[in-house]
């Protein structure tokens, strides 16, 4: 899973985390933040978390991509895609329990005029 899609997943985790950094800061530091404080400086950190991770994503690509695909260590993970009925499966195995469930609308019996 790339770095983004995991501080994507855990937005919330890391605002509330910054949160609870800058609140605690206040409190060693003897200081009371504002709530307007505490919101621009919050959002900004986490802002630049994703703006970094998203920046790393994106270097690691463009270096694979430059250099021709091969990973560092010589092992390439090939991601299986698979698709049936409009849903697409990436990277789950034709097998598994995941790519086998099945949505059934139940069939409406069309009533008569009464």
């Amino acid at each position: 899973m790339a770095i983004c899609d995991a501080v994507i997943g855990n937005l919330m985790m890391i605002y509330v985390a910054v949160i609870a950094g800058i609140k605690a800061y206040g409190l060693v530091c003897g200081r009371s933040f504002g709530s307007g404080f505490v919101l621009i400086a919050s959002s900004t950190v986490v802002g630049l978390i994703f703006v970094g991770a998203l920046t790393w994503d994106i270097s690691r690509k463009a270096t694979k991509v430059i250099s021709g695909g091969d990973d560092e260590d010589g092992a390439s993970v090939e991601v299986q895609e698979m698709c049936k009925g409009g849903i697409c499966w990436h990277g789950v195995a034709v097998r598994s329990p995941a790519s086998q469930v099945l949505f059934r609308l139940p069939h409406q019996i069309p009533q008569g005029p009464s």
